[in-house]
C-alpha cells in the first residue's frame, strides 16, 4: 500500500522527483493537530455558538433580567409585601387582648384568628426569602 506521500508524488506532473528530498516537506501533513473532519465539525459548532446561539441566549438573558428587575424594582406582580400587612399583626393581637379581657375565646370573636396569624407569619418568612432573592439578583447582575 502506498503512503500518503507516495500518492501525492504520483499525482505530480514530474514523477522523477526525489522522494527523500520532499518527504520532509510533505510529511508536515502528519503533524497537523486535527483532521479536516474535526476542524469542519468544530468550526461549524464555533460558528453556531458565535452567530446564532449567543444571540438566542442573550435575548433569553435580557428577558429574564427585565422580568426579575421589573419584579424587584417595580413590584410588577403587585404582590403584598410583609410591610404592607404587618400592621394586621397588631390588630390581631389587639383582638386577642380584648377577647381575653372579655373572657371570650379569641376564635369566638374572630374564627379565622389563628389561620390569619399563621398566614401573616408565612408572609413574613416568604418576604425574607424574597428580599434575599432580590439581594442575590442585584449582587449578581447589578442595578
Amino acid at each position: 500500500m502506498k503512503s500518503r506521500l507516495e500518492k501525492v508524488l504520483d499525482k505530480m506532473p514530474n514523477k522523477k522527483v526525489d522522494l527523500k528530498a520532499h518527504k520532509v516537506a510533505l510529511g508536515l501533513i502528519d503533524q497537523l493537530g486535527y483532521s479536516y473532519d474535526e476542524i469542519e465539525d468544530q468550526g461549524g459548532l464555533l460558528s453556531y455558538l458565535a452567530y446564532e446561539w449567543h444571540e438566542e441566549k442573550m435575548i433569553e438573558a435580557q428577558k429574564a433580567w427585565m422580568t426579575l428587575n421589573d419584579e424587584y424594582k417595580f413590584n410588577a406582580s403587585a404582590v403584598f409585601r410583609f410591610e404592607d400587612v404587618e400592621a394586621d399583626v397588631n390588630v390581631l393581637n389587639e383582638i386577642r387582648t380584648r377577647a381575653e379581657e372579655l373572657g371570650v375565646d379569641v376564635n369566638d370573636v374572630y374564627p379565622d384568628y389563628e389561620d390569619h396569624l399563621q398566614r401573616l407569619e408565612e408572609m413574613r418568612e416568604a418576604d425574607a426569602q424574597y428580599q434575599e432573592n432580590e439581594r442575590e439578583f442585584y449582587t449578581y447582575f447589578g442595578n
